[in-house]
């Protein structure tokens, strides 16, 4: 039984995220939903995918209230900090703020995940190399070796870049 609710409550919310039904235009607080998208930092368009949603149903969307919680919670959203924790999750961002701040405190966030993320593949990537260092032939290995060599040369000056941004940050 608590299987078969949870497998109902799981469905809505999956149905929310890609459209909504009758029930959900129905009986919306057009105020929240459009507070909850500002707060995500999705874009404006996502106000017509709701009316598209809704006039399936013969149903009007208050744009005017959507709006009004939208614009709350972009001023929630395009903080500064915010920015730089949306960047160095690696969140995409749709150009909502029109706060310069937020902007560039997102993008030296998103250098971070960037280099972060390069150096999980590199790590991934050698321990591959050294796995198959041992199924391989002497002229295999060879290259096996050169490529682990130009990956732990690229990693160790990704760290040392990731260290001299950390460092500029705070110094700032």
């Amino acid at each position: 039984m608590k299987f078969k609710i949870c497998t109902a409550i799981l469905a809505l919310g999956m149905a929310q995220c890609t459209s909504l039904n009758q029930i959900q235009c129905q009986h919306s607080n057009w105020h929240s939903f459009g507070m909850t998208d500002g707060n995500s930092g999705k874009s404006s368009s996502t106000l017509n995918t709701y009316i598209e949603d809704c006039s399936e149903f013969g149903l009007a969307v208050n744009s005017e209230e959507w709006t009004t919680g939208y614009l709350v919670g972009l001023e929630n959203y395009c903080l500064p900090e915010n920015g730089y924790k949306q960047g160095l999750e690696g969140s995409n961002y749709n150009g909502v703020c029109s706060n310069n701040k937020f902007v560039k405190r997102y993008n030296e966030g998103y250098k971070q995940f960037e280099i972060k993320s390069k150096i999980v593949a590199i790590q991934s990537r050698l321990k591959n190399i050294e796995y198959e260092l041992t199924k391989v032939d002497n002229e295999d290995k060879r290259s096996l070796k050169n490529e682990r060599d130009d990956l732990e040369t690229e990693l160790m000056l990704l760290r040392i870049q990731t260290a001299n941004i950390f460092s500029i940050q705070f110094h700032l």
